[in-house]
């Protein structure tokens, strides 16, 4: 069986994700989503747990029986999390299953100062996704590639939009979650 792992703040989860996640399903037999509780040398996510989950939920794909949410980074009390700790507890899960690792361009660039890179690339096969604009300037591993990505939203650009006006992130985020973050009063 085919395992992917696809891990982030999901603060908040907007299209790009939705697309990538979509992507996934259609290549892999399992795609396990992983909340992180705080990623190194990031911020701790400003939603919380709980809202961070529940934007995951109101998303189409959460009802795919391939979808796994997976809690063990939330629930960890590591921080920061470090991919080879997640990659190794799912190991142990999907025993003889191949495993992947799903990244954005920018962190495949940015491999070669993640906490112990070449004991992680022992454990999976990356696929990456291209953004617009990068280059593949990564020497350590030959990732899977994913072209023809061009979904360039990031999350950080809407919860700084959303200081301005909210209704600018409606071609950001799906409409549920939207709602969600409206009515939470999320990121003000």
């Amino acid at each position: 069986m085919k395992v992917c792992v696809f891990g982030g703040a999901f603060d908040p989860l907007h299209l790009g994700h939705e697309k990538l996640i979509s992507i996934l399903l259609s290549k892999f037999n399992k795609v396990i989503v992983m909340p992180s509780k705080q990623s190194p040398g990031k911020k701790q996510p400003v939603a919380s747990d709980s809202d961070r989950l529940k934007m995951l939920s109101l998303c189409d794909f959460f009802k795919n029986s391939n979808l796994i949410i997976d809690r063990y980074e939330i629930d960890s009390d590591k921080k920061p999390s470090y991919s080879i700790d997640s990659i190794k507890y799912i190991k142990n899960k999907f025993k003889g299953d191949s495993v992947y690792l799903a990244l954005g361009l920018d962190q495949l660039n940015n491999l070669h100062n993640w906490h112990n890179i070449e004991g992680l690339l022992q454990l999976v096969k990356i696929i990456c996704f291209n953004r617009k604009g990068l280059l593949n300037k990564c020497s350590i591993v030959e990732p899977e590639m994913i072209e023809n990505f061009n979904h360039d939203i990031s999350s950080s650009d809407i919860k700084r939009i959303i200081q301005s006006d909210v209704f600018q992130i409606k071609t950001m985020v799906n409409e549920n979650i939207f709602s969600y973050i409206t009515n939470e009063k999320l990121y003000k």
